[in-house]
């Protein structure tokens, strides 16, 4: 269901109770139900496709045709994922916090929460791959007791994305990326 349907629908569904208020019968639920993946990544109206900056420690979602901007990549991993109706959910996880946002540990939890029971289409990690020990996405350094050391496995990062987001791994793509600002 795109945005639009489901604005018509809403639409047509507050005319037809408005016209009917008197005779609504007893026990009856006026609720509209919204599909599974209908609100997965919020939306826009009119048609205008929206645009969010993603901070380092943040996680954000834009409706289907909308644009993430990670700025200043350099120590960080950058998690976008791809919804079926065209939206996405992302999160921008740093080495270490930074003042006001997540932990490490903390982002692929907040993703997955965002995404619920949306259908996924695959899921992009991008940044500094090679100093990301794939610990530090289910044990920030901070909150560490031994940190273990940087090394770049891209597939140790597949796994633990794959396996905290519940989504099969071969939809998720890990790429090392040069430094500064990452558009999804």
């Amino acid at each position: 269901m795109t945005v639009l349907q489901r604005m018509a629908g809403n639409a047509a569904t507050t005319r037809a109770l408005a016209a009917d208020r008197g005779r609504t019968p007893r026990g009856t639920d006026q609720t509209v139900q919204r599909a599974e993946n209908d609100n997965a990544g919020g939306g826009t109206t009119a048609g205008a496709a929206e645009v969010k900056s993603v901070a380092e420690g943040e996680v954000k979602s834009v409706g289907p045709g909308g644009t993430l901007i990670y700025p200043s990549v350099t120590s960080c991993l950058t998690i976008t994922v791809y919804l079926r109706d065209g939206g996405k959910v992302g999160g921008h996880a740093s080495l270490f916090k930074a003042s006001g946002g997540m932990y490490s540990d903390q982002i692929l939890p907040a993703i997955k929460a965002q995404v619920g029971k949306s259908r996924v289409e695959r899921i992009d990690v991008s940044g500094a791959i090679s100093s990301w020990n794939p610990a530090y996405l289910r044990t920030a350094i901070e909150n560490s007791d031994s940190v273990p050391e940087q090394k770049n496995d891209p597939d140790g990062i597949r796994e633990v994305v794959s396996s905290v987001l519940g989504r099969q791994a071969k939809k998720v793509f890990v790429h090392e990326t040069p430094d500064g600002t990452l558009t999804r």
